[in-house]
């Protein structure tokens, strides 16, 4: 089965990392539009920004990620 950035995912891990959308997007040289696109799954980011992403909510890139058709579940 195929796999896709999750921006649930992306939520859950900016959030235990105790991190604003702003501060992500500042760490990654993205507007905060952005990182509010790519949570909401509005928007797919490119895989060195998901790589950037994972860096900075410290957790591996594979954690940003769920499998096609199944829905993402933030823990």
């Amino acid at each position: 089965m195929a796999r896709h950035f999750s921006g649930l995912q992306l939520r859950a891990a900016r959030r235990r990392a105790g991190l604003s959308v702003h501060q992500v997007a500042a760490r990654v040289g993205r507007t905060c539009w952005s990182v509010y696109a790519y949570e909401r799954g509005a928007a797919q980011p490119p895989i060195e920004v998901a790589d950037a992403l994972a860096d900075v909510v410290g957790a591996p890139l594979t954690a940003l990620l769920a499998d096609d058709g199944v829905k993402a579940v933030a823990v």
